[in-house]
């Protein structure tokens, strides 16, 4: 085991309000030799300062200012500095609970061959941490092969490509040559490769990440074409790492089914949400992707066979959230009719 277990990269552009609650969390679990690496994305506001003032003297922080770049190429920085036999991306704005840095070394020293190290996350609203809802929900426990851990988040619905739902191998990273190249949805590729170019993995039970949600983040801001295409171009480019990672069979068959259905509901769930038309190019993703693929309830087979019904359906849903008190009665009564014709179909 190298004697820096864990390197932290924290990509950082204008958080001034965040980087030292962020930081400080870290900072009760981490001493020199292990390592916080904060990398300055050219931030205009006093992000770089706070930085310096807190932590410039502990042996433990490095902070690395660069040009402005966007996320990936900042933890791409991050990665060329760090020195720890596993790398944690942790985002400026959010928590780590205690435990999670003992709970690795522990498990790094009992099973020398785990490379990818899973545990829970949870969500909570700005200005109030205590107040959390689950996020990523893992459902086996210990040492498993990773695809097992990808496949089980996939099927209870929790799964994310967010890269801070796990701490990687360093050595891992170097032999695939894993890197961050795009700005937006830059996460996608990177953790599908995590998953499957692993060989063991140790899932805990505890929830050691905190997401916050912020209005005015990238993640809760209304959405422009070119974010859902890139969403889109992500999904094609982690699509293409699954196909190419497994040999064809039934559990390659099974992988693609939960990650097209996990991904098919997800985009149509963006736009709504964003109030805009799902783009065209994913109904053709749909009706091609998913043409061979055996659907198992009806549910699965309206989405796969029906896509215009399956979307005016969740649509009236999502409106109805929305909306509070509002009703959408006469909608929902065309849509429940409509469903139910093509449900006899599916029951024949």
């Amino acid at each position: 085991m190298s004697e820096i277990v864990l390197s932290v990269i924290i990509p950082a552009y204008n958080v001034e309000k965040y980087i030292v609650e962020c930081v400080d969390s870290l900072l009760t679990q981490i001493s020199a030799p292990d390592e916080i690496i904060i990398i300055n994305d050219g931030s205009t506001d006093d992000t770089l300062q706070l930085a310096q003032r807190h932590y410039a003297h502990l042996p433990q922080v490095k902070i690395v200012t660069i040009p402005n770049g966007g996320l990936g190429n900042a933890r791409d920085t991050g990665i060329a500095v760090a020195k720890g036999e596993f790398i944690f991306f942790c985002d400026p704005d959010d928590i780590v609970a205690e435990g999670f840095f003992s709970e690795l070394q522990e498990v790094a020293k009992k099973h020398p061959d785990v490379d990818l190290f899973c545990f829970n996350s949870c969500t909570f609203e700005d200005g109030d941490s205590q107040k959390t809802q689950p996020k990523v929900r893992h459902d086996r426990f210990g040492l498993h092969g990773p695809q097992k851990v990808f496949s089980s988040l996939l099927r209870n619905g929790s799964y994310t490509s967010a890269v801070w739902n796990y701490a990687l191998k360093k050595s891992v990273i170097d032999q695939h040559h894993l890197r961050f190249v795009r700005r937006l949805h830059e996460d996608h590729h990177f953790t599908m490769a995590a998953f499957f170019k692993c060989q063991r993995a140790w899932v805990s039970k505890a929830t050691y990440y905190k997401q916050r949600i912020r209005s005015g983040s990238l993640t809760n801001s209304q959405k422009g074409d070119d974010f859902f295409y890139q969403r889109y171009d992500a999904f094609m480019n982690a699509w293409h790492v699954l196909i190419t990672s497994v040999k064809k069979g039934a559990w390659r068959s099974e992988l693609q089914k939960d990650y097209l259905l996990h991904s098919f509901r997800l985009m149509v769930f963006l736009s709504l949400y964003n109030k805009t038309p799902v783009p065209e190019y994913v109904l053709n993703a749909i009706r091609v992707l998913g043409r061979d693929v055996k659907a198992a309830n009806f549910k699965e087979w309206l989405i796969l066979n029906s896509p215009e019904l399956y979307i005016r359906v969740q649509n009236y849903r999502v409106l109805k959230e929305m909306n509070g008190a509002k009703t959408f009665r006469k909608a929902g009564e065309n849509v429940a009719r409509t469903s139910q014709t093509y449900e006899n179909t599916f029951q024949k």
